[in-house]
């Protein structure tokens, strides 16, 4: 029982450690452009697009050193909407994402009744989360 409490506790320490030292390192992170393409909102619906972009900017990494273009090469009024209401709603998703350690972070997945998994029993949390599914529920029809 010693040994096993002993490894974890050096696993712990090791974790720890690695995350200070990852933290510390963070200047050193290259910074980072990541392009999303689409050319016909028929066949690439507006609203994959910005679950796509939504799930992008989420990402833990740094947001100084994280950039995200989108290429629209059928240059549709759709698509450049689909994407003001993402940015709309990234606000609100984005932040419950880092808050919260959101592993799924496309929105209709995380929200979808095979991904979801509430671990947090908090009060806040389910307030929280209650709060972002129906404002998940909206975005498509902002769309």
């Amino acid at each position: 029982m010693l040994n096993a409490s002993s490894c974890l506790l050096e696993t712990l320490l090791t974790t720890i450690y690695e995350f200070s030292h990852f933290t510390n390192r963070v200047p050193e992170l290259p910074r980072v452009d990541l392009f999303v393409t689409t050319a016909d909102p028929v066949l690439e619906p507006p609203i994959i697009t910005a679950n796509t972009v939504l799930s992008l900017l989420a990402l833990d990494y740094p947001a100084n050193k994280l950039a995200c273009y989108v290429s629209d090469d059928g240059c549709s009024p759709f698509t450049f909407y689909a994407l003001v209401e993402a940015s709309k709603f990234a606000k609100l998703w984005i932040p419950f994402c880092k808050k919260y350690n959101v592993q799924v972070r496309a929105p209709f997945r995380y929200f979808s009744n095979v991904a979801t998994t509430k671990s947090d029993d908090s009060p806040d949390f389910k307030q929280e989360w209650s709060q972002m599914k129906v404002s998940t529920i909206k975005f498509p029809y902002n769309v």
